[in-house]
C-alpha cells in the first residue's frame, strides 16, 4: 500500500516494529527529497549534479540491502538558503533518461536522514485521522482489512479498552507471520489468512462491527521483496501475486491472455492511453509468438521501454503495466467491492468504514459503491419533491442499510513534513445509517415524472 509516488510511508525492511508519528521539528531546514533516481545512482553522482547549486552536506541514498543499488530516492541538505532554492528549482531535471522529482524534505531530531525509515519500521499514513475517526467506542469490535505489517493495527489497539477486539486480514505470508506474533502479544487481536471480502464468513458469531479500515494498494515491504516482482526496476520472477499459493503468476498469464483482453487490462487498470496499451500488447503477443516472452521483471520492463520510448512522466515507463497486471491478477477492485458490501452488512448502525486510497482508480470505485448505496438525505431536491408529490409512495419504500459520506481526511502539513510519501493518501469515511437509498428514491420519482433512467 504505497511505494514512492503512489503510497504512503510504509517501512522498507518487512519487519513489524511500528514507528509512531513523531512531532516534526520547528527548525528551519534546507533539505531536498529526490525521487525517481536510476538504480545505478551513487552519492558522487548526486553531488556532481547539484554542485552548481552551492554548498551542501554529503548526499544520502536509500539503498537495497541485498544489492546495494539505489532504490530510487535520496536526500541532500544544503548549507545556504540560496543553494536550497536553486536545488528546488531543478525539479524535473533529466538524469539517466528520467526526470527527477525534487521537493522539500525534512529534518527531525533523532530520526534517520530525511524521511527515510530505518529497516523494519513502519509509519502508517493518516494514523491519527484513522484512530480519531474510527475508534468511537473503545469497547467495540473493529477490523483492519489490510494488515500489512500492522502499523494501523497497533494504532487502533492502543485506543481500545481491555474489552475491545480487533480482527485483521491479509494474504501475504510475511504479513501473517507478523500478525501471529502480534496475536501472541495481545489477546484482543486476531489475524485471518483470508481476503477481506470474506470477512462475513470469518467473523460469524462476533457480533456487529463498530469500524472497518481498508488501506488499499501495495505495501513497501511487498515492493521490496524481489521474489514477488512488483518493481519493474528490480530483477526477479515476474509473479505479481499477493498470495503465492493461489492463481497464476504474471509470466504464465501472459502466455494465454488474448490481445484484446490485455489491451483492456492495460487501459482499465494501468490507465495507459489507447495507443500505448495497444502497442504494449502488440509487443507482448509478438514476443509470445516468437517464444521469447519475458519471465522476469526486468525483461518485461525492457520490452516496454523499447515500445514506449521517451516519456514526459518521471516514473518508470513500465510501472503502469506492472500495476495493471497486479490489479488484475489479484482481483483487487472486485475484492474492494466485496469488502465494502460485507462492511455494510456487518457494521452496526452508526458504524464507519474508513478507506485509504492512493490513486484515482481506487477513489472512483469507492464513490461508485457509495452512489449505489447512498442514503437519501432530507435536503436532497428529489426527496423534497417526493415528500410533497408522492408522500404515500415514499412511505411505502423499504428502509435499507445505507452509507453517508463524512468529510474525507487528508494528511496534515505536519504529517507531510515527516512522512512525505503520504501526500497521495485520502481517507474516505462512510457511515452506516438505515433509510431510503438514493437509487430507490430516483426509481420512484422517475416513474412518477415519466423520466428516462439514463
Amino acid at each position: 500500500r504505497g511505494g514512492f509516488g503512489e503510497g504512503g510511508g510504509r517501512g522498507f525492511g518487512g519487519g513489524i516494529t511500528h514507528t509512531p508519528a513523531p512531532e516534526p521539528s520547528t527548525e528551519a531546514h534546507l533539505e531536498i527529497f529526490i525521487k525517481y533516481l536510476p538504480s545505478w545512482t551513487t552519492e558522487d553522482d548526486l553531488k556532481k549534479l547539484f554542485t552548481p547549486c552551492g554548498p551542501m552536506q554529503d548526499p544520502v541514498l536509500m539503498r537495497d540491502t541485498s544489492t546495494g543499488m539505489c532504490k530510487g530516492v535520496g536526500w541532500i541538505t544544503f548549507t545556504s538558503d540560496a543553494a536550497f532554492k536553486k536545488a528546488i528549482a531543478m525539479n524535473g531535471v533529466a538524469m539517466g533518461g528520467r526526470h527527477l522529482a525534487i521537493s522539500q524534505g525534512t529534518v527531525r531530531a533523532g530520526a534517520p536522514k530525511g524521511t527515510a525509515q530505518a529497516p523494519g519500521t513502519h509509519t502508517p499514513a493518516l494514523i491519527n485521522e484513522v484512530v480519531q475517526s474510527l475508534i468511537v467506542d473503545p469497547d467495540g469490535v473493529y477490523v483492519d482489512a489490510t494488515f500489512g505489517r500492522g502499523g494501523h493495527t497497533r494504532g487502533l489497539l492502543a485506543k481500545l479498552s481491555a474489552n475491545g477486539r480487533l480482527h485483521a486480514f491479509d494474504l501475504d505470508p510475511l504479513a501473517i507471520a507478523a500478525g501471529k506474533e502480534l496475536e501472541r502479544e495481545d489477546s484482543r487481536f486476531k489475524i485471518h489468512y483470508a481476503p477481506f471480502g470474506s470477512m462475513a464468513e470469518c467473523l460469524k458469531g462476533e457480533g456487529a462491527l463498530t469500524g472497518v479500515l481498508m488501506d488499499l494498494g501495495i505495501s513497501s515491504p511487498q515492493l521490496d521483496e524481489r521474489t514477488r516482482g512488483f518493481k519493474p526496476e528490480q530483477d526477479g520472477p515476474l509473479d505479481l501475486r499477493f498470495d503465492l499459493t493461489k492463481g497464476e503468476p504474471a509470466w504464465q498469464f501472459l502466455r494465454t491472455v488474448p490481445r484484446a483482453e490485455l489491451i483492456r487490462i492495460l487501459r482499465s487498470y494501468g490507465e495507459e492511453d489507447k495507443v500505448a496499451a495497444r502497442r504494449i500488447a502488440d509487443a507482448i503477443v509478438l514476443a509470445r509468438e516468437a517464444g521469447s516472452l519475458p519471465k522476469r521483471t526486468t525483461e518485461l520492463a525492457d520490452l516496454i521501454v523499447r515500445v514506449k520510448g521517451r516519456e514526459y512522466q518521471p516514473m518508470h515507463p513500465a510501472k503502469p503495466t506492472f500495476q495493471a497486471l497486479r490489479i488484475h491478477l489479484n482481483d483487487e477492485f472486485d475484492e474492494l467491492r466485496r469488502g465494502m458490501a460485507a462492511s455494510l452488512d456487518l457494521l452496526k448502525e452508526g458504524g464507519k468504514i474508513g478507506i485509504i486510497t492512493w490513486k484515482h482508480l481506487e477513489c472512483a470505485i469507492v464513490v461508485e459503491f457509495l452512489r449505489a448505496h447512498e442514503l437519501a438525505r432530507n435536503e436532497l431536491p428529489l426527496m423534497q419533491w417526493c415528500e410533497e408529490q408522492q408522500p404515500s409512495s415514499l412511505a411505502a419504500l423499504k428502509r435499507e442499510a445505507a452509507f453517508l459520506m463524512d468529510e474525507p481526511r487528508r494528511p496534515t502539513e505536519a504529517e507531510l513534513k515527516y512522512n512525505s510519501r503520504s501526500r497521495s493518501a485520502v481517507l474516505h469515511l462512510l457511515r452506516k445509517q438505515s433509510g431510503i437509498r438514493v437509487p430507490q428514491l430516483e426509481g420512484l420519482c422517475y416513474d412518477a415524472l415519466d423520466w428516462e433512467q439514463l
